[in-house]
């Protein structure tokens, strides 16, 4: 009853602690200046540390009230107890209500959590326009979306396209003009293997180098090496990579249309002489089609074979040999390290190089490594090196 009475005859003051729960305009259904005074009362004894008080105080308003909850999330809150999720719950239900946003605000900053701050500043931006919301809702944004492009780029470092992705998706729904943000996208996408991903998040891109590079590399997942060599052509000339990003899609477009057994050989796991002869011919195609000085030879076993005419190209400039006598070239035996290295050492002569010096099993800058078993793959590799004058365009650079 005592308090009661001083209700009735005493003001307080708002609150410094916590916003004011009284702040019009007030939700719900209209208060009585009475039941105003007793809330803030509530929330001034629990500054004081008058829990008791601050019991009674509460207890004085209508039950389910907005203010009503509100004050008992301040009073709980000056007790030491964790009341943001709750208080987010309330701000969602009274969206217009301002003391909710700023109380919500305040411990989101209390507890460091700055995705619930950006939401209550975002609000409070709205309903106070003139205030200094807008300010701190754009230092939130820019923090936000750095520490979501320096996730995903740790991400992506890591080898987690997915998950690089993701957090490029999160700093899109941030920032939606974000380029950065769009090219860690279409990066995490191409990790990732969806192309599909990659090409929803390309068009935006502005043709500026990295643009270019990551448009030629969507092109590329998307099989079109035309596309792609021409957007590689276009980089600056002094573009880190950009030699070996145009020769790659130029030997890849070449390999597009190359017949399909060129394919096979580079694919195949275990090299044989006709694959062998294939790669050769497809590797040094100006070689592969000079006269040469060896005999023509018409080889029995390779007459119905797709690769005959590239075996007797690559037998009529001497790179590879066949048993004349017999006249059988053995199409199908695999090519051992000796042979292979034969045919590498005669191909390096022929292109006016010294021939190449092989390692045993680490490579060091004089000489190669040469596996017992080639396949395909290790075969075009060792050619392309030799085949172009002075070890491929790029290396003259």
């Amino acid at each position: 009853m005592v308090l009661l009475a001083a209700c009735r005859t005493v003001t307080f003051p708002a609150p410094s602690r916590v916003p004011d729960p009284t702040q019009p305009p007030l939700p719900g259904a209209a208060l009585t200046a009475e039941a105003q005074n007793a809330a803030r009362a509530a929330v001034a004894a629990a500054e004081r540390g008058d829990a008791r008080t601050a019991e009674r105080a509460l207890r004085q308003l209508p039950a389910s009230h907005p203010v009503t909850r509100l004050v008992g999330l301040e009073l709980r809150h000056l007790q030491g107890q964790d009341v943001l999720r709750e208080a987010l719950e309330l701000a969602r239900g009274e969206a217009g209500w301002v003391p909710i946003w700023l109380f919500t605000a305040q411990l989101a900053v209390d507890r460091g959590d700055a995705e619930t701050e950006l939401v209550a500043a975002r609000q409070l931006a709205t309903l106070q326009p003139q205030g200094p919301w807008r300010g701190r809702v754009a230092s939130l944004e820019k923090a936000a979306l750095d520490g979501l492009l320096e996730e995903g780029a740790a991400r992506l470092a890591a080898g987690d396209g997915a998950a690089a992705l993701g957090s490029a998706r999160a700093a899109l729904e941030l920032a939606p003009s974000s380029i950065a943000a769009r090219s860690l996208a279409v990066r995490g996408a191409l990790a990732a293997g969806d192309t599909e991903a990659a090409v929803f998040y390309l068009p935006a891109l502005p043709d500026d180098a990295g643009g270019l590079q990551l448009k030629g590399q969507v092109a590329e997942a998307l099989g079109q090496w035309e596309l792609a060599l021409q957007l590689y052509e276009r980089l600056p000339a002094k573009h880190p990579g950009r030699c070996e990003l145009i020769e790659g899609a130029r030997a890849q477009l070449r390999l597009a249309n190359a017949p399909p057994y060129v394919g096979a050989a580079l694919r195949a796991p275990t090299l044989a002489r006709r694959s062998l002869a294939a790669i050769l011919a497809w590797q040094a195609p100006t070689l592969a089609r000079s006269e040469g000085n060896g005999p023509v030879v018409v080889f029995e076993d390779i007459v119905d074979l797709p690769e005959r005419a590239d075996i007797a190209a690559v037998v009529r400039t001497g790179l590879m040999r066949g048993d004349a006598v017999a006249r059988r070239f053995y199409p199908d035996r695999p090519v051992g390290r000796d042979e292979l290295a034969g045919v590498l050492e005669r191909l390096a002569r022929a292109n006016g190089r010294r021939a190449a010096l092989w390692c045993g099993e680490t490579a060091t800058p004089e000489c190669q490594v040469l596996p017992d078993a080639a396949t395909g793959a290790v075969a075009a590799e060792l050619t392309a090196a030799i085949a172009a004058e002075g070890g491929g365009p790029c290396k003259r650079r």
